[in-house]
């Protein structure tokens, strides 16, 4: 008798930005020449949970009205999201304004629709990120999903 094995698609991870990358994106951010980049890329500050730093990163971001997307590819292997279990407040440089709001995280193994829902909206927003990341084959759109973790902001305007 013959046993076949379905093999586990593995999504891909994105790559690693180096920490200067994030030092200039910061500068530009905040500049006068954030124009080049904010419609793509936003500053969020979180607060750490044990320490109470404050840390400041760029991130990719999908806009629905006062709501940020921000996806996190390689959930698991990041840690800054880890502070914003159970909902925290954020701040946020949006196209050079300063604003605040509450973020929600959703992982796959407690809100896969959410999970699923936000890849979808990057794969949308993205179509070129996610070609390169290969999530227009189903196979790899669910790894992807399964590794995955979604920040919800909502923005208090």
């Amino acid at each position: 008798m013959e046993t076949t094995e379905m093999q586990q698609v593995t999504a891909p991870t994105p790559p690693k930005v180096p920490a200067f990358a994030n030092a200039i994106m910061r500068w530009v951010l905040r500049s006068p020449f954030s124009r080049i980049c904010d419609r793509a890329v936003v500053l969020v500050t979180v607060t750490g949970r044990r320490t109470g730093r404050r840390f400041t990163f760029p991130v990719q971001y999908v806009e629905d009205g006062d709501t940020l997307w921000i996806m996190s590819g390689a959930g698991p292997e990041k840690t800054w999201w880890r502070n914003l279990v159970g909902g925290a407040p954020i701040e946020v440089l949006l196209r050079r304004q300063q604003l605040h709001g509450t973020a929600e995280l959703a992982t796959y193994a407690d809100d896969p629709t959410t999970v699923e829902e936000g890849v979808s909206r990057y794969q949308d927003r993205f179509p070129k990120f996610a070609e390169k990341l290969g999530i227009d084959d189903p196979e790899v759109f669910a790894a992807h999903v399964r590794n995955s973790v979604i920040v919800r902001i909502h923005l208090d305007r």
